[in-house]
């Protein structure tokens, strides 16, 4: 069974039904930088909410490209160079 990543808008969490994906809660979602989007991950089959389009998403891909993904500007802050 494959593991699905994907991130959607985080108007759109209180459709999430955390039964369905691998987070428990709101409280416990990795955000993007801007607080605009959200990260969620599942196995099998797709959610209902997503299915039903309760959910839009806005990307979606493998494990090595979640990775990527959550490595970019938009969703990890960059270092200090002077390590401050």
């Amino acid at each position: 069974m494959a593991r699905t990543y994907a991130t959607a808008l985080v108007a759109d969490l209180s459709s999430v039904d955390f039964n369905q994906v691998m987070e428990t809660s709101a409280s416990t979602i990795r955000k993007s930088i801007d607080q605009t989007e959200f990260l969620l991950k599942w196995d099998g089959a797709d959610p209902s909410f997503i299915v039903d389009e309760s959910v839009t998403i806005t990307w979606r891909g493998d494990h090595e490209s979640a990775l990527t993904l959550m490595r970019s500007a938009a969703w990890t802050t960059p270092e200090d160079p002077d390590g401050e």
